[in-house]
């Protein structure tokens, strides 16, 4: 697992060095965090209950026309969700994965303020996974990263506003939803994440 995250980490960066290096649009990096009101689809159905981690990360922003840009990431986000079963136990699922969304970005044509949009898949690595099932009177966590699949791909919409404060520089906020695709608990029963994000940041002109 160890392995498999430096060298996706490894071409990302290269990636993002490449592309900064070659483009002859405007480039931009920035930093991004905030949290994820992480959930699943559960089938068999199963009624679930949502967890609130958070997410940090940075992103390269370059620029393929004047309002649309594509944008590479590397993030770490916490995923998971809650299901109770007849007994009354609730289950917690702890997930957290380095994430690589690669977004096309388009913003409208404005000054000071750009509303934006964007959309694309995303790559996760799974990192840990817990349980931890309690009662209301017992608790009890285990790992449980064996059960998962190491991969989650998934699809991610979002929206927000960028505010320019300084000569190449934005602050940015935004809401967005993840769709997962892939299912990912290794049994019979079908697992997908999907989350709603809000998320702030800022970029810089290079």
């Amino acid at each position: 697992m160890k392995n498999l995250v430096t060298i996706l980490t490894l071409i990302f960066t290269v990636f993002i060095f490449t592309s900064a290096s070659f483009s002859q649009r405007q480039v931009a990096i920035g930093l991004e965090g905030g949290l994820n009101l992480a959930n699943a689809n559960i089938k068999p159905s199963f009624n679930t209950g949502s967890k609130t981690g958070f997410m940090v990360g940075g992103f390269v922003d370059i620029g393929v026309s004047k309002n649309v840009s594509i944008k590479p990431a590397i993030r770490y986000i916490m995923k998971g969700f809650e299901i109770r079963n007849n007994n009354g136990i609730t289950f917690t699922e702890n997930l957290s994965y380095i994430e690589f969304p690669m977004l096309v970005n388009v913003n409208l044509p404005l000054n000071q303020v750009k509303p934006y949009f964007e959309l694309g898949p995303t790559l996760g690595v799974q990192l840990s996974a817990n349980e931890e099932a309690t009662d209301g009177v017992n608790f009890q966590e285990s790992d449980v990263s064996t059960s998962y699949e190491s991969i989650d791909f998934g699809l991610y919409l979002g929206s927000g506003m960028e505010f320019k404060v300084a000569d190449r520089t934005d602050i940015f906020t935004g809401i967005g939803y993840s769709l997962g695709f892939s299912n990912i608990l290794k049994n019979s029963t079908n697992v997908k994440n999907n989350g709603f994000r809000f998320t702030a940041g800022i970029k810089f002109g290079i």
